[in-house]
């Protein structure tokens, strides 16, 4: 990828800026605001919201890098890392979100 690749803030793959999307760390529900974003790319932000609801990453993960660290997410980190840019795969539905 060309130089103006910008990383995903939670797997580090390269994207075009304009295939990140804006998560907010803190949910604007919750009290976040436009400071309180990270650029993710989409597999990523689908992977956030389908484990956790709004409460919890509130609560306990507010920054992209408590989200790096969660450990429901190591496994799909690891995996994701591996996986092209290119691939588009839709995340399967967690049995529950916490």
């Amino acid at each position: 990828m060309d130089e103006s690749a910008t990383p995903c803030g939670l797997c580090g793959r390269l994207f075009a800026a304009k295939m990140l999307t804006g998560h907010h760390c803190l949910p604007r529900e919750k009290g976040g605001s436009s400071g309180d974003v990270a650029l993710v790319c989409s597999q990523c932000h689908g992977m956030i919201h389908a484990t956790y609801t709004n409460e919890t990453l509130a609560r306990r993960f507010a920054t992209i890098e408590q989200l790096r660290q969660a450990p429901e997410l190591q496994g799909f980190l690891r995996w994701v890392r591996k996986q092209p840019a290119t691939r588009r795969k839709r995340n399967a539905p967690r049995r529950r979100r916490l």
